[in-house]
């Protein structure tokens, strides 16, 4: 038995001794296919990735459009619903490799997690809050150690700004859409719900610092503001989406140059109206704006009284005609009432009641020379209140303080600017801007003339880093 034992195990060794080296080359070859075919996996995983990747790129303007932060254009449902579809259509595409569709388990987690990420993408639709801010700050002195003084012309109504603005400025803006309940209604399964209806609104918020260098890094002089405090609701008039009704204090239909901080057309204020109602021409805004103000009354040019204080008053009713298809672009019409009045100061004088009209019009010229190119030109004329072309009033800086200029009923201004921004080449691009202006106060300022005419080039080394430089003249 022990003879016959040890043959048997002699042999069986032998035959191991012989199979091995085929079997370590058989398991070789099977993990090398394997490897294969998981690099193989991988690729096809990024490709389809990046072919993922390229749909939801185009998918953003119009989840961009869904939360617009400033308006509620016509279709901003559909472009909402369309882009929650497509987002949760892509993120199923993108899972889809790594499901096991045969398990009745996995199925049922593969449905909750989509509906979990579709609620969460309307989470985020129905209470996204946008911050947005702006902000500018330096020091400057002049040649003898005190605060640099901004470099503007008597009599100009505004001033070059590259090196020139003499205070730390900043504002801080707040502001949510408010959508109807269920707007976004997820399923577990086919297309989102539209059949939920209601009104869109926006409240907004903006604060506005303002610390001069005057008194720099000193809290006496540092200021806060609040120039916008409002509310509007739109998709309220069947036929109308893109009309809207908003009441409050904001920035309204503001139009200015860049280089100057010239808003030319500026009737900002408090009050109410509606805008972006369609006309078979283009689009229609109505609005009522109030301004006031506490000042002295400027009587005396020698003695100017700085004490004695009066309240001024101005409302103003605005009909503005714009997206209306000219030659070469776009064109706009403002139509303007104004009606101003001024209370009595402790001496019992009183500056002269005004009234009064003003029309303006705007041509703009999109994609000017360039793809990015703007090319804006207006034309104003304005009589008594009206004549500021602003919901407020001008003001007449002297020695002794600044004034508020009271309008005379009698008086009209003429005015004419002109500029354009062209990037003729990837690294450089110009910004130049002309402004004429003629007034007749029909007072102690008499006829006045303004010319500006200034450029702003700037060289671009990367797309994030360039130099700009400005010069400008104003008579």
């Amino acid at each position: 038995m022990k003879s016959t034992d040890a043959r048997f195990a002699f042999f069986l060794g032998f035959i191991c001794l012989l199979v091995r080296p085929g079997f370590a080359q058989t398991a070789q070859s099977e993990v090398e296919s394997i490897r294969k075919e998981m690099e193989q996996l991988r690729r096809d995983y990024e490709k389809r990735l990046e072919i993922l990747d390229q749909r939801l790129k185009k998918l953003e303007p119009a989840q961009t459009a869904a939360i617009q932060t400033n308006v509620f254009p016509a279709g901003t449902r559909t472009n909402g619903v369309m882009a929650l579809t497509n987002a949760a259509s892509a993120n199923r595409d993108a899972t889809l490799p790594f499901r096991r569709d045969t398990e009745t388990r996995e199925r049922s987690i593969s449905q909750q997690r989509d509906r979990m990420i579709r609620e969460r993408m309307e989470h985020v639709l129905t209470e996204f809050v946008d911050i947005e801010g702006y902000f500018r700050a330096g020091f400057g002195r002049d040649n003898v150690g005190g605060p640099q003084p901004p470099f503007q012309a008597p009599g100009a109504l505004a001033k070059y700004r590259l090196g020139n603005e003499t205070e730390n400025y900043g504002e801080l803006i707040a502001g949510k859409n408010w959508f109807p309940t269920n707007y976004f209604v997820a399923q577990p399964n086919g297309p989102l719900d539209t059949s939920t209806n209601g009104p869109i609104a926006r409240t907004q918020l903006r604060l506005a610092f303002f610390d001069p260098y005057a008194n720099y890094g000193s809290g006496d002089t540092f200021q806060t503001t609040l120039p916008e405090v409002w509310a509007e609701v739109g998709d309220v008039v069947p036929g109308q989406p893109s009309l809207k009704f908003w009441a409050g204090n904001r920035f309204y239909r503001r139009h200015d140059i860049h280089i100057m901080d010239f808003y030319f057309l500026n009737m900002s204020g408090g009050g109410g109206g509606f805008e972006d109602l369609q006309v078979p021409f283009g689009k229609m805004a109505v609005a009522w704006l109030g301004s006031a103000q506490q000042s002295s009354i400027f009587r005396d040019l020698q003695q100017p009284d700085t004490v004695n204080k009066a309240g001024f008053s101005k409302q103003n009713v605005d009909l503005s005609l714009y997206d209306i298809t000219m030659p070469l672009g776009k064109g706009e019409f403002a139509l303007v009432y104004a009606n101003e009045g001024g209370g009595r100061d402790a001496n019992g004088r009183r500056a002269p009641n005004s009234d009064g009209g003003a029309l303006t019009f705007i041509h703009t010229h999109e994609k000017f020379i360039d793809e990015n190119g703007f090319n804006k030109f207006s034309l104003q004329l304005g009589f008594g209140a009206a004549k500021t072309f602003t919901s407020g009033f001008e003001t007449l800086a002297t020695a002794a303080g600044n004034f508020i200029d009271a309008d005379d009923p009698h008086s009209w201004r003429f005015r004419a600017t002109e500029q354009f921004v062209v990037q003729p080449s990837e690294h450089f691009s110009i910004g130049p801007a002309f402004v004429y202006q003629y007034t007749d106060y029909r007072d102690f300022l008499g006829q006045r003339h303004w010319l500006s005419s200034g450029v702003r080039p700037i060289i671009h080394f990367t797309k994030h880093f360039s130099l700009a430089f400005e010069g400008g003249v104003d008579y």
